[in-house]
């Protein structure tokens, strides 16, 4: 009986003919050692920017509906060039929008969680012997609208047909070789990590890790399908992310994860806060939106950070419901970042938080707030100083290439 292989390449991996081209080598070579292989591919580099560039020529305030029945398209065209690609060099392949691969999701559109996905058609496929080519970042509704899964959709369209196919294992290629304790573009002395346990890489994603959605290791973790994320350009076993890692040595901490376009909102004279903030957070994840939420020490006040591209929601969220949840004001500040020491049971250890504070202090970086939770401890800073911030509080953590070098020795 064959083993299913799911392959998920990014929109750098696919973002030319020629890419393309070499990323069905990397099917084929798949294909050729027995394996059965669905493949997941984001649209092409920049297409779903144009397509954005193109919606504001139009307006400024475009439905979800339409939003996402266009954004689709752009998944649709590496679907179909990559099973030509395929095709050309005698490999049987057929192409699946979202929805004919059964991809059902919720109505949240434009950040859609998936719910279920009938794997008949897919399945029957490889039982034909083709290599079947799904498009990433989409399903469709229980109304029959096309959605799309927000940013890093892809991704999550690989974990979940990975889990609902029990696949062997899920590869996901990308720009970069494997996880690192940092985001090696900005941090320059980050170190790649080989492996890592399903919580510990969910923590580094969920505060700011692009490299996976969190979402997607949900999905894997579930099944127990290991996902190793991958070089597209390079040869490497990359990163495995399964459920036996172990934490190297003996520092709790694992990396540093950082945002760059964050808007802190405070949000004053909270008639009754810890309602408030129940029902705030009830709101915003039905929205599916992320937000961190931290009590001041004024007793009335909440402070809550998100990210840019969330902010006119949740602001219309909180005007509409502002006569029910009884605050007075809010006052936005943007412009900046947070920046996050991540590990487990970090709240347990007063002592990362003053290291943290200590280090950002010398290093003369302003800290607007300071937050903790079980896996985390946050500064939100100015944006201009982020880089700044990851760079020294991976140094002090002793994250640093030649540092973890040294220890393993």
């Amino acid at each position: 009986m064959s083993t299913v292989v799911v392959q998920k390449f990014g929109g750098t991996s696919v973002g030319s003919t020629e890419r393309i081209k070499r990323m069905a080598d990397r099917v084929i070579q798949e294909k050729e050692k027995g394996h059965d292989v669905v493949v997941v591919v984001s649209a092409m580099g920049k297409t779903t920017d144009a397509l954005v560039k193109l919606v504001s020529d139009i307006t400024s305030e475009p439905s979800k509906r339409e939003m996402d029945m266009l954004l689709s398209t752009g998944e649709q065209v590496t679907i179909s060039l990559l099973s030509m690609a395929l095709q050309q060099q005698g490999v049987e392949a057929i192409s699946f929008t979202g929805w004919q691969a059964g991809i059902q999701t919720d109505s949240v559109l434009g950040n859609a969680h998936i719910q279920s996905i009938d794997t008949k058609r897919i399945r029957n496929e490889l039982d034909h012997g083709k290599v079947v080519v799904v498009a990433g970042f989409q399903g469709v509704t229980e109304d029959g609208d096309i959605s799309t899964l927000g940013r890093g959709g892809s991704d999550i369209t690989a974990a979940a047909l990975a889990s609902a196919l029990k696949a062997d294992r899920c590869d996901i290629y990308t720009d970069v070789d494997g996880v690192y304790t940092s985001d090696p573009r900005f941090v320059p002395k980050a170190s790649k990590i080989p492996s890592l346990s399903y919580e510990d890489m969910q923590n580094l994603a969920v505060m700011g890790a692009g490299v996976l959605h969190p979402r997607a290791v949900k999905h894997a973790k579930k099944f127990g399908i290991p996902l190793f994320i991958k070089s597209s350009f390079e040869k490497g076993r990359g990163t495995k992310i399964h459920g036996k890692a172990k934490q190297n040595g003996s520092s709790p901490v694992i990396g540093v994860t950082f945002e760059a376009d964050i808007n802190r909102l405070e949000i004053f004279d909270c008639n009754d806060i810890e309602g408030f903030q129940k029902a705030l957070m009830c709101e915003l994840a039905s929205h599916h939106i992320q937000a961190d939420v931290y009590k001041q020490s004024c007793r009335d006040t909440l402070s809550l950070l998100i990210k840019e591209q969330d902010l006119q929601e949740v602001l219309s969220i909180l005007y509409k419901e502002k006569e029910n949840w009884m605050y007075s004001r809010i006052v936005r500040k943007g412009g900046l970042s947070k920046v996050s020491v991540i590990g487990q049971n970090i709240k347990s250890q007063p002592a990362i938080k003053m290291d943290m504070c200590k280090i950002l202090l010398e290093n003369a970086v302003r800290v607007k707030l300071v937050g903790e939770s079980a896996i985390s401890v946050t500064a939100v800073v100015e944006k201009r100083q982020v880089q700044l911030a990851a760079e020294r509080l991976h140094t002090g953590f002793g994250l640093d290439y030649e540092a973890v070098m040294k220890a393993s020795v």
